[in-house]
């Protein structure tokens, strides 16, 4: 394999994870806007231990995205109680908070951007890639899977069944911005430069598009999202100049085709066609599934 090749397989794998982390927000019903902050966070995080303090990659990546996870649910906590437009607004205000702060940082290089860390590797990002997936798997199947479920399609259905709805939203926020920070942590080895041009608003409208086009309704939508998107400048490089103007009309006339994403699923339109599900899922996730053997 070519170092070229192998390069756009691991930007490819950074993309799955970003969309992932984003997914995760999104299950719960939250449309935010501000992951490039969580993004920058593991960015320069895990440059500064590894850079700085002589860390391994593995562990700095680790902590990168413990502590954006952290950053994201303490953020989450208060930004979760607006409507959606104005979560949004919050949000990608935060990113541009973030952003400021790196800008003026002189430690980190300031707008000048840091550089000089290790480089990742390929088999790295596919163990991270396929762990969190795997993750992902276990959750759609557990009780936790249910209660985003129930808060995603109704809230007051699933406060109802008695769900705890602000500690679950703050809890996928949270998730959310931890893979996103392991995402940047693996971004910013992967480059060996980060600066904070690079995590302004175009990484995070990148990051919703990556969702949007696989669709919301199953963790593949947002792994096939993202490896298109990804691709797609590798595929149309023979187009040259007219490769934007062909990619956004294949982007606007997908939306028309196919407004749910690329990857939909059947379970969904089976809640929308039955109102009462919304109830039962939320009780399910509440009191857990019927017993068998009962």
């Amino acid at each position: 394999m070519s170092l070229y090749t192998e390069g756009v397989l691991i930007l490819v794998g950074i993309n799955v994870l970003l969309a992932l982390g984003y997914w995760i927000t999104v299950n719960t019903g939250q449309f935010a806007f501000g992951n490039a902050g969580f993004m920058a966070i593991g960015a320069y995080l895990s440059a500064i231990l590894t850079l700085k303090l002589g860390w391994p990659l593995i562990p700095a990546m680790l902590l990168a995205g413990l502590t954006a996870g952290l950053i994201g649910a303490a953020v989450g906590l208060p930004a979760l109680r607006l409507s959606m437009l104005y979560l949004a607004m919050a949000t990608l205000g935060f990113a541009e908070l973030v952003q400021i702060v790196f800008v003026n940082w002189a430690y980190v290089g300031g707008a000048a951007g840091l550089s000089g860390m290790r480089g990742t590797s390929l088999p790295l990002v596919v163990v991270v890639v396929a762990l969190v997936m795997a993750y992902l798997w276990l959750v759609s199947r557990s009780r936790v899977g249910l209660a985003y479920a129930a808060v995603r399609e109704d809230e007051a259905a699933a406060r109802a069944a008695g769900l705890n709805v602000t500690w679950i939203k703050v809890m996928a926020f949270g998730q959310g911005a931890l893979v996103t920070g392991m995402a940047g942590a693996l971004y910013g080895h992967h480059l060996l430069f980060i600066a904070p041009a690079n995590f302004g608003v175009h990484q995070s409208l990148s990051i919703v598009l990556y969702v949007v086009l696989g669709g919301l309704q199953t963790f593949w939508g947002p792994v096939v999202g993202a490896t298109v998107l990804t691709l797609a400048p590798e595929v149309f490089d023979f187009l040259k100049d007219w490769y934007l103007l062909v990619y956004g009309l294949l982007f606007v006339v997908l939306m028309i085709v196919r407004p749910q994403g690329l990857i939909g699923r059947s379970r969904r339109r089976w809640v929308q066609r039955r109102p009462a599900a919304q109830t039962h899922v939320a009780r399910e996730a509440a009191v857990g599934p019927p017993d068998p053997a009962g």
